[in-house]
């Protein structure tokens, strides 16, 4: 019996109507982890959402893997500058005087 966290690939692909391959290429590219459990390759539920993400971007923007990888990269470092930004505007308003 599975944990309630995960979810099989095959199950995944079946009720989505996306490949197999297509996830384990997620994998392979680092864009996703996939788990083993009873000898079979599962999705943590927390993953859920990026393979959406991902699945959308290759079948409806027809975005190729590598293309796939770039753009994920690249959300990445927004979202890491936004953190910072925001940091920044938080310790600039500590300097800033009241009107």
């Amino acid at each position: 019996m599975l944990p309630e966290d995960v979810i099989r690939v095959e199950e995944y692909c079946l009720k989505y109507m996306i490949e197999e391959t297509f996830v384990f290429s997620l994998e392979e590219y680092g864009l996703i982890e996939l788990v083993v459990v009873e000898e079979s390759k599962c999705i943590p539920l927390h993953q859920l959402q990026a393979i959406e993400k991902f699945s959308n971007l290759y079948y409806e923007l027809n975005i190729n893997l590598d293309g796939i990888d770039a753009i994920s990269h690249l959300l990445q470092k927004i979202e890491t500058m936004q953190v910072e930004i925001k940091q920044l505007k938080n310790q600039l308003s500590l300097y800033e005087s009241p009107s």
